[in-house]
């Protein structure tokens, strides 16, 4: 089978599909079934943190995927081992040791997914001419968020009635649910199997060669201008949204009478439903405002968009309003807001990287080392939030603007950089 004789829409979307899917199932959705099984939030937030590890080192392995076996073979057999390692967390999940054994489960997810990641991109890139790329770029993110309002949506609203439907029977009902992600990825990994083109040409350096420029790679990263304040605007930026991600599914779970809202994983799923397509528009809106206005005006207004909506969960902790419609739209208003300045955070990266010549090596470790760095404070959320309370710790939250207000007046940013030139 030739490249050119399997036309991309076949098989780009469900690709980018296979990239959302894992890593919603294991960030997000976890969250929320450790919390229907009664884990404290604090080793929910602590063992799922870790559980975003092979993300952020997934540089580190990035040449032995290019050197062994091909991309393709990557791409389904990592798919199988996703659906094997959601099979063996559903079966854990009826056994006594059923949160050691799933985290173990849940690992190996991350892993399979991670390694997956690696070969669909460079799949995309030696597999489409340049034409091809910039147009299916958007389907790449379209589908990645198809697959996270499948999985943190519709297989979280499945979970909830479920979970009525069995007198809140947790194991049975979140066992069905994985079994439905580990039957998806299966059919997908099968349907990959038969429709990725056969990639022709295979260019793989001897490794005498490869370990020299990885090492090139690494001291050039050091080299770049205004690296290191650029790292600490990674680390700032988003540290209050970074220590809600996790805490704001349990405060929605949690009962009222430890300060939570009570509600159930129905309504969790619709309102990560309608956030996420708040997050599309909002990604899009932050796009239009950079190129009409350019990064350096934007980037003061989109700090204050990423942290003062943060107050909408400083209003719920004290009002817990019974109506789920009141808390649905101050989320959906909460998200909008926070995520048009994701687009600003994401630019400035992309500034930091203009002027090398491993952009795409860079970036990746410039945003591999912001993971590994949101990863403490998203692991020690849950322990705060027990020890300050829902009140105090999202009141809390607003004080991490503050770090991010000492960092931004450092960087030094072109007037230009991100505007739409004329002719554009």
């Amino acid at each position: 089978m030739s490249v050119k004789s399997t036309s991309p829409w076949k098989w780009v979307p469900s690709l980018y599909f296979m990239e959302g899917l894992p890593f919603t199932m294991v960030v997000v959705v976890s969250t929320i079934m450790y919390k229907n099984f009664g884990i404290d939030n604090a080793l929910i937030t602590y063992y799922t943190g870790w559980l975003v590890l092979p993300w952020t080192l997934k540089p580190l392995w990035s040449w032995f995927i290019d050197l062994y076996r091909t991309k393709r073979w990557w791409i389904y057999s990592m798919q199988f081992l996703f659906s094997l390692s959601m099979v063996l967390a559903a079966v854990s999940l009826h056994l006594p040791a059923f949160f050691q054994l799933s985290l173990i489960a849940f690992s190996l997810s991350a892993l399979a997914a991670s390694s997956h990641d690696i070969a669909a991109d460079g799949f995309y890139l030696i597999s489409l001419t340049s034409g091809q790329q910039s147009f299916f770029v958007g389907m790449q993110s379209a589908f990645f968020q198809v697959a996270k309002i499948f999985g943190s949506g519709l297989l979280v609203i499945i979970s909830g009635y479920l979970l009525k439907a069995t007198s809140h029977n947790a194991a049975l009902s979140w066992s069905i649910v994985l079994f439905i992600a580990a039957g998806t990825s299966l059919i997908i990994a099968v349907y990959h199997f038969t429709v990725l083109p056969r990639t022709e040409v295979r260019v793989r350096k001897p490794m005498a060669e490869v370990f020299p420029e990885i090492k090139d790679v690494f001291v050039s990263l050091f080299k770049l201008d205004q690296i290191w304040i650029i790292f600490l605007f990674a680390l700032t930026f988003r540290l209050g949204e970074t220590m809600l991600a996790k805490t704001v599914p349990l405060f929605i779970l949690d009962s009222r009478a430890v300060g939570g809202l009570g509600f159930d994983n129905s309504y969790m799923g619709l309102t990560n439903i309608c956030t996420l397509i708040s997050t599309v528009i909002a990604g899009i809106l932050g796009g239009v405002l950079i190129s009409k206005f350019g990064l350096k005006r934007c980037l003061w207004p989109m700090l204050l968009f990423v942290n003062i909506p943060h107050l909408v969960f400083v209003y719920l902790a004290y009002a817990q309003p019974t109506q789920e419609i009141v808390p649905l739209v101050l989320q959906i208003v909460e998200y909008f807001a926070v995520n048009i300045s994701l687009t600003g955070y994401m630019m400035v990266l992309f500034y930091a990287v203009r002027d090398s010549k491993y952009k795409t090596s860079h970036y990746a470790f410039i945003a591999a080392i912001m993971m590994l760095a949101n990863m403490v404070p998203s692991m020690i959320s849950g322990s705060l939030q027990e020890m300050l309370g829902y009140k105090h710790y999202f009141l809390a939250i607003l004080f991490t603007l503050i770090p991010s207000l000492f960092v931004i007046p450092f960087i030094k940013i072109d007037s230009g950089f991100g505007l739409k030139q004329a002719n554009e």
